[in-house]
C-alpha cells in the first residue's frame, strides 16, 4: 500500500483543477464548473495542523530487583493533514511524528517515549524517531438516514470495539481497514490489522504471541446503541488462533451530573495460547474482569469512584488479565484498575477514586488512588498508589491551545517474579515506587 503516492495524487489533481477554474475566469464549460465544485471540497475543506509536545515520564521502583530508575524525556512534533472529501466521498489523511531525545536513564524503554535501537536496557540505546504514523484514504457516504465510512491504511483507533491505541510523544498505529455505518441510535464498527507501529517506534512490526511467534492479524467490532439517558456497548475480537475476546459496557445517566458506568471484560485462550510454555501464559484458559464506576459532576468539582474485580486462574501462580490481544497492540480497557502490571491479578479487588477541583478558570488541581488486595499462600497482599495531579490551561485567546499537565505520587507493591510474590518465611515483601510525569503541548492551526 504505497498510500503517500495515492495521496500526493489526490492533492495534485485538486490544486490543479482548482487552479484551471481560476485562470478560465468562469468562462469553461458549465460541465467544467460542475466537476470543479466536485474536487474543490477536496482542497477547501483541507484542515493542516502543527503540534509540538514535550514529555517527561519517571518511574523508580523496586519490585523485581535492586532499585531501578526508569526515565525518559523527549521533545515531540507532529504535522497533520487531513483533505477535505472529493465528490463528498473520498479524501485522505496523513499524520507525519518527530520526536527528538533530550535525555533518558537506563530502563527508559518501559516509559514508551524514545526509541530503542538496541537490546537490553542501556541509556545509550535511546533515540528520537520521525514517522508518517497516519497515511489513509478515508470514505463516507449517506444514503437516506444511514451513514457509512471506511479508511484503508496506517490509522489509530481509540476503544473501537476491542482495539485501541496509546499516546506518548506519538500515538501507537496499526495498518488495515475499518469501516462504520451508523443509523439513528445504534452504530456498527469492524477493523482488520495487519501490523502495527508502537508509540515509541518508526518500525513497521507484527503483531506477536507472548514467545514471540508472528500473528497473522486481529479482528474486532463493536455495536453501540446511545440514548441521552444511556448508552450499551457490546464488542468482540481475536488474535489469530491465540485470544478470542467480548466486552459488555453501559453507562447510565439518571441524573444530569450523574453516571454509572459497569464494564465485563472477557478472554479465551485459543490453540496458539495454550500450546505456549505456562511461564509465557498471564492465565491457563479464561480471564475475567469486573468493574463498576460512578462518575458525579458539579460545577467546579468532579470525583469518580470505582471497583474492580479480577477471575484470572493459573496453576501455580498468579494469573492476571492481559489488556492486550497481543504483544505490539494495545486493547480497549476503560476501567479504573488500569494502571500498568497492576490491579488485575487473579482474585484481586481493587477501589479506585478520583477526585478534581477547578481553582481557577484555566487550573485544575486534583487527586488519584488506588488500593488493591489479593491472597496468596496465606497473606493478603496488598498494593496500591497516590497521585497528586494539575493541568492548566490557558483561558488567554494567545495561549488557547496550550495545555500543561503533571503529576506526582508514591506507591507500593510487593517483590514478585512474573506477578507472582516472593514469598521469605512464608511472608511477602513490601516494594516501593514513585512515579511522575510533565507534559506540555501546544497546537497551532495553519488552515
Amino acid at each position: 500500500m504505497n498510500l503517500i503516492r495515492i495521496s500526493f495524487a489526490f492533492i495534485t489533481l485538486g490544486v490543479s483543477a482548482s487552479t484551471w477554474a481560476v485562470t478560465n475566469n468562469g468562462q469553461e464549460p458549465s460541465t467544467t464548473q460542475s466537476d470543479v465544485g466536485v474536487i474543490d471540497p477536496f482542497i477547501s475543506d483541507s484542515h493542516l495542523t502543527l503540534s509540538a509536545k514535550n514529555y517527561w515520564k519517571y518511574l523508580k521502583e523496586d519490585i523485581a530487583n535492586p532499585k531501578h530508575v526508569h526515565s525518559a524525556w523527549g521533545q515531540g512534533f507532529a504535522v497533520d493533514y487531513q483533505s477535505g472529501y472529493f465528490a463528498d466521498i473520498i479524501g485522505v489523511d496523513a499524520v507525519y511524528y518527530s520526536a527528538i531525545k533530550l535525555g533518558a536513564s537506563d530502563y527508559f524503554n518501559s516509559r514508551g517515549i524514545l526509541y530503542s535501537k538496541g537490546k537490553g536496557n542501556k541509556k545509550s540505546n535511546a533515540e528520537g524517531f520521525s514517522k508518517f504514523g497516519q497515511r489513509n484514504i478515508k470514505m463516507k457516504y449517506a444514503l437516506g438516514d444511514t451513514q457509512l465510512n471506511a479508511r484503508w491504511g496506517w490509522q489509530t483507533f481509540k476503544n473501537y470495539g476491542v482495539i485501541s491505541s496509546s499516546t506518548r510523544l506519538s500515538p501507537t498505529t496499526y495498518s488495515g481497514i475499518s469501516g462504520g455505518v451508523a443509523y439513528g441510535d445504534v452504530a456498527l464498527h469492524g477493523a482488520y490489522l495487519e501490523n502495527a507501529m508502537e508509540r515509541n517506534s518508526p518500525e513497521k512490526i507484527h503483531f506477536q504471541t507472548n514467545t514471540g511467534r508472528d500473528i497473522n492479524h486481529l479482528v474486532g467490532g463493536d455495536v453501540k446503541w446511545k440514548t441521552p439517558l444511556m448508552d450499551v456497548q457490546y464488542a468482540y475480537g481475536e488474535s489469530q488462533n491465540y485470544l478470542r475476546r467480548q466486552l459488555l459496557f453501559s453507562n447510565v445517566r439518571p441524573l444530569p451530573q450523574l453516571n454509572i458506568g459497569s464494564q465485563i471484560y472477557a478472554t479465551q485462550a485459543l490453540d496458539d495460547y495454550r500450546a505456549m510454555p505456562a511461564d509465557k501464559r498471564d492465565f491457563d484458559d479464561q480471564a475475567w474482569h469486573f468493574a463498576l464506576d460512578i462518575t458525579w459532576k458539579a460545577d467546579r468539582w468532579s470525583n469518580k469512584w470505582g471497583i474492580g474485580y479480577t477471575d484470572a486462574s493459573k496453576a501455580n501462580e498468579i494469573g492476571f488479565y492481559p489488556r492486550h490481544l497481543s504483544k505490539n497492540s494495545r486493547g480497549t480497557f476503560i476501567s479504573m484498575a488500569y494502571a500498568g502490571d497492576d490491579y488485575m491479578r487473579d482474585g484481586e479487588l481493587v477501589m479506585a477514586d478520583m477526585v478534581d477541583y477547578r481553582l481557577t478558570p484555566a487550573l485544575t488541581v486534583g487527586l488519584v488512588g488506588n488500593i488493591a488486595q489479593f491472597n496468596y499462600k496465606g497473606n493478603h497482599v496488598r498494593s496500591g498508589e497516590i497521585n497528586a495531579f494539575s493541568r492548566w490551561v490557558p483561558t488567554d485567546p494567545v495561549f488557547k491551545n496550550l495545555t500543561v499537565w503533571a503529576m506526582v505520587g508514591p506507591g507500593w507493591s510487593y517483590k514478585s517474579k512474573r506477578k507472582t510474590p516472593v514469598l521469605t518465611d512464608g511472608h511477602y515483601t513490601r516494594a516501593h515506587t514513585l512515579a511522575s510525569e510533565i507534559i506540555i503541548e501546544y497546537r497551532f492551526n495553519m488552515f
